[in-house]
């Protein structure tokens, strides 16, 4: 009775704890919106995230690993001098360079610019012509006027800011280039996804990795493990609500898009999609999961790149086998991260056979990009479960990495996967016990989130260029 009562006050702190971390985040959050709100720039009340038939074929290609600022007006002298406001915040920028190349201006006309217009002289702003029907549907889903006489000219003069996401973060007053910048710069550093240069972490990113050293991992990830799976109504409903408001969760491509039916927060986050919601690379090696990709590129000899000046090792990262790290030796490696608002199912990148699984006990720290800088060999010291397949590109490795709360991983062929006695744990499969699994199959998924890293020998496969700092969906192609 008394091991009873002791568990049960462990887990009642436990619970406390983590009521108190969303509560933190939660007013953290509220503060950074009142800090962005001061500037005069206007946030949604609810996330909203535009579809492709919403933006079109140009808008959406424009918006590819870019940040698209968009307005409406027709070419006149108004729009000339919106122009030239737009010019001198753009320079205002130039202290935040990774701010400035990434910008860029669209503006949504019915006709094209005369010869003489300052637009055609600009490389980083555009005229997108469209019919006026087509344009004053697209104005009104991002919420910008559609008078044309004067949506350039005083107060009606307004921007909306697109993500790289397909997300709408903001509208931006244009009378003022300092403002304008000043707006800016407070997104690039508030916003994860919008801040994507390797900067030193901040003192708030060492005070959280120094607690994480301190804090009883494991322990805390049991308690999430429980609260996750609680069926009590206004429990789960209250941490779905919370992740979809703070992580602009998508539900539109979910099986079922409505969030509070279903019965576990767990399920909600695990959820399944809409057959056809993730188009699968007919050729090349396909994304596993939906996410940013952090890093990819060739392991020189046994060194991975885990973020900017750090590396780690891949006979580590193999919990010492030397056999199975010396077949990727000067192979490639991607590693793509899952934020809270992603898929959280990880699919098959290419035909393959199941030969091995390893769990390897590990820590439990928090997979993020700064904790990437402060924690050295981060992912080789985190708890992993590592799945080797042959493929007809020769062997292929998914390590799937855990972090602070997400002590849990599953696989379709086991199940939850755990070491019986808190060791690592080998599972090797033969003849018609292995598995074979095609190209976008579901294999796994992550209880909560975390990190995929993807190793392929050498030669077998060319990551596509350009992808680092890029969120990528399931199915996409990252590598020929």
């Amino acid at each position: 009775m008394r091991h009873r009562n002791s568990r049960q006050k462990h887990l009642s702190l436990i619970l406390l704890a983590a009521a108190a971390l969303l509560l933190g985040y939660w007013l953290g959050k509220q503060w950074q919106r009142h800090q962005l709100e001061a500037t005069g720039m206007r946030l949604p009340a609810k996330p909203l995230v535009l579809s492709s038939g919403q933006l079109g074929p140009t808008l959406e290609h424009a918006t590819i690993g870019h940040w698209i600022l968009v307005l409406v007006g027709d070419p006149d002298p108004a729009c000339e001098a919106l122009l030239r406001t737009h010019i001198e915040t753009w320079n205002r920028l130039a202290d935040t360079p990774k701010l400035q190349q990434s910008l860029r201006l669209v503006r949504l006309a019915a006709w094209p610019d005369t010869p003489d217009s300052l637009w055609r002289h600009i490389d980083w702003a555009t005229a997108q012509v469209l019919p006026p029907s087509r344009r004053a549907t697209l104005a009104d889903a991002l919420h910008l006027p559609t008078d044309t006489a004067t949506s350039c000219r005083g107060d009606q003069a307004i921007t909306a800011l697109i993500g790289p996401d397909r997300r709408l973060y903001a509208w931006l007053p244009l009378d003022k280039p300092a403002q304008m910048a000043e707006s800016l710069r407070l997104l690039y550093h508030h916003i994860d996804d919008m801040n994507t240069d390797d900067t030193i972490p901040g003192w708030r990113d060492r005070l959280n990795t120094a607690l994480l050293r301190i804090l009883p991992q494991h322990l805390l990830s049991h308690g999430m493990y429980h609260l996750a799976r609680s069926e009590i109504g206004w429990l789960k409903d209250l941490l779905i609500r919370h992740v979809i408001t703070h992580y602009d969760v998508d539900m539109q491509d979910a099986l079922i898009e409505d969030p509070y039916t279903y019965p576990s927060f767990n399920a909600f986050f695990t959820r399944a999609l809409k057959p056809g919601a993730r188009p699968i690379t007919p050729e090349g090696m396909a994304s596993p999961t939906d996410g940013k990709v952090s890093q990819t590129g060739r392991i020189r000899h046994d060194r991975l790149i885990q973020a900017k000046g750090h590396e780690y090792s891949l006979y580590a990262l193999l919990a010492g086998d030397g056999f199975m790290a010396s077949q990727f030796e000067s192979g490639t490696f991607t590693t793509i991260y899952l934020a809270p608002r992603d898929y959280h199912r990880i699919h098959m990148p290419l035909d393959g056979t199941l030969r091995e699984m390893v769990f390897v006990p590990g820590d439990l720290f928090s997979v993020s990009k700064a904790t990437t800088q402060l924690v050295p060999g981060l992912f080789a010291r985190n708890e992993r479960v590592i799945l080797l397949f042959d493929t007809d590109r020769g062997p292929m490795t998914l390590v799937l990495v855990g972090a602070i709360f997400v002590g849990n991983m599953e696989t379709v062929w086991h199940g939850e996967v755990r070491s019986p006695d808190g060791s690592i744990a080998r599972w090797i499969y033969e003849g018609d016990e292995a598995p074979h699994f095609s190209r976008g199959e579901e294999i796994a998924r992550f209880n909560m989130g975390s990190t995929v890293i993807v190793l392929n020998t050498q030669h077998a496969v060319d990551p596509v260029n350009g992808l680092i700092g890029h969120r990528v969906r399931m199915g996409e192609k990252i590598a020929d």
